[in-house]
């Protein structure tokens, strides 16, 4: 299979060609939620969009833990790579897809048995709790295929192939969008309908990655005595991984927390959060695509030690998210009403969600700089430190900012919205003066 070299070759064109199809996976990650909100919006009631969103955020939690995990094994991948060491390669990719079987397995029972507690530790509007659960469960029981899904896109994206999982998820996409349509508008399944619709489409992307993953000389085969744990491997991914692991369910954790203060507001301040998240999940996507295309071609260069080239990835990277955070800062400044009218009809849970978004719109701007920043520390294989900007944001800084402006200076949605851009103000600040530093540049997984 082809692998791209990223330590030749202009800095700004490899960053740009690399970083669309990430931008375009993780867009098409994201309709998978918008669209049971749009479809559930227009069949359903608000109870249903709350309970998607609730439910949804859940599982990202464990997405999101899962990713950082896998980012190990991406990590260690794009080094080897960046070195020329093909036999590590194909044990480290070989160990991933093994631990990601074996997690998956432990996660959906424990999350199945936790579902009530869970639930509750939230503050789940009482007339979305059912919906919540039902969309929760479901989601939950089809785990496996999201880890596997995960594994194998770390694992492409360490070898620079950042098309193939875009290819499979724009299918996966259009699959759970005709299911949605099917099971929600036409066989009216309600919101156990958008979940099927989300896994059913997670499994088909899942086989087809495989089949043609093994058609194509890929370096796994994918049969059952090839999933082997290489000790040393494995310990070098959980060395790397999970602190991303660890930061990205803190950093759930803090979001899970401030949406439980915004649950307690009500039916309609959660259903308006909900979609207004769906509006800065979009804004904030292309940024992210370039903080992961930089951690990849920062990977490489620093495996094959050059330095100097990895600090042009990263000033490139902050250039190209700053220009795009700027556009979609405006747009949601000028347009609000239409952007969140795309996603729902509820004219009354659109009025809610606007000062919510018009305040986390700021935030398009700052995380143009703690993406690449976060790349360029995961690339370099410090993926210990991120935990702390990490920490401090999600915990020590947005949860209490939200706890004192809503219960304290009675703001509404716009306090809890004023937690956001001040978590990533103290982010950027711990991690610039990590980069200037040149702590980075010190790396011993090779």
């Amino acid at each position: 299979m082809k692998q791209n070299d990223f330590t030749v070759g202009s800095v700004p064109k490899a960053m740009l060609w690399f970083s669309v199809p990430f931008f375009l996976t993780n867009l098409i990650q994201s309709l998978y939620n918008i669209a049971d909100i749009m479809i559930l919006s227009r069949y359903c009631g608000t109870d249903a969009i709350a309970g998607a969103s609730i439910g949804g955020n859940i599982t990202n939690t464990v997405t999101y833990m899962i990713i950082g995990l896998c980012n190990g094994g991406a990590i260690l991948t794009s080094q080897y790579v960046g070195a020329k060491r093909g036999d590590d390669v194909k044990a480290v990719v070989s160990t991933t897809y093994t631990l990601m079987l074996l997690l998956s397995i432990v996660t959906t029972g424990v999350m199945l048995l936790c579902a009530d507690p869970v639930l509750t530790a939230l503050n789940t509007p009482d007339e979305a709790f059912a919906e919540t659960k039902i969309y929760y469960n479901i989601c939950m029981a089809g785990a496996i295929f999201v880890f596997g899904v995960n594994a194998g896109n770390s694992i492409l994206r360490g070898l620079g192939d950042s098309k193939t999982p875009m290819y499979f998820g724009i299918g996966s996409c259009i699959l759970n969008i005709l299911l949605d349509l099917l099971f929600v508008g036409v066989l009216r399944m309600n919101i156990a309908g958008a979940a099927l619709a989300t896994i059913i489409s997670q499994a088909a992307a899942l086989l087809g990655s495989i089949v043609y993953l093994k058609t194509h000389d890929f370096v796994f085969d994918f049969r059952p005595q090839s999933f082997r744990l290489d000790s040393g491997k494995a310990a070098a991914i959980f060395r790397l991984g999970l602190p991303g692991a660890i930061q990205n369910m803190i950093v759930s954790g803090g979001f899970l927390i401030v949406s439980s203060i915004t649950n307690s507001l009500g039916l309609l301040a959660a259903s308006g959060v909900a979609t207004a998240a769906k509006v800065n999940n979009f804004a904030q996507m292309p940024a992210g695509a370039i903080g992961m295309a930089v951690s990849s071609m920062v990977g490489q260069n620093v495996g094959a030690r050059k330095f100097d080239r990895a600090r042009a990835v990263l000033k490139y990277g902050i250039g190209i998210s700053l220009g795009i955070g700027l556009l979609m800062f405006f747009m949601v400044q000028f347009f609000p009403l239409q952007l969140m009218g795309l996603i729902v009809t509820d004219r009354e849970v659109i009025q809610t969600a606007l000062p919510y978004l018009r305040v986390t719109a700021v935030d398009y701007l700052l995380v143009a700089f703690i993406f690449p920043l976060n790349g360029l520390c995961n690339g370099s294989g410090h993926t210990l430190f991120t935990m702390l900007p990490s920490i401090f944001s999600s915990v020590i800084a947005r949860v209490p900012v939200a706890y004192f402006c809503t219960s304290v200076l009675h703001m509404g949605l716009a306090g809890v919205a004023v937690s956001t851009p001040t978590g990533t103000v103290s982010a950027i600040l711990i991690c610039a003066v990590y980069y200037f530093s040149n702590k980075w540049c010190e790396s011993d997984n090779l």
